[in-house]
């Protein structure tokens, strides 16, 4: 019986890797799409302190 594969091969990296270092805007846009979920995941564990903060830092933005 066949064990389940759970991670990527070693050549779907390499693949990986290669696509984007040929398509740089598509870099830019997983950069982007990786920040934003960053971002949101921190927002909903912060505290109340914190989360004043990222709203400072949003007003300061929007200026």
């Amino acid at each position: 019986m066949e064990e389940k594969k759970t991670t990527y091969t070693e050549a779907q990296k390499r693949a990986n890797e290669k696509y984007l270092k040929n398509n740089p805007l598509e870099q830019k846009r997983r950069n982007i799409r990786s920040m934003k979920s960053h971002c949101k995941r921190y927002i909903l564990e912060c505290n109340d302190e914190e989360f004043e903060d990222v709203l400072a830092w949003i007003e300061e933005r929007k200026k």
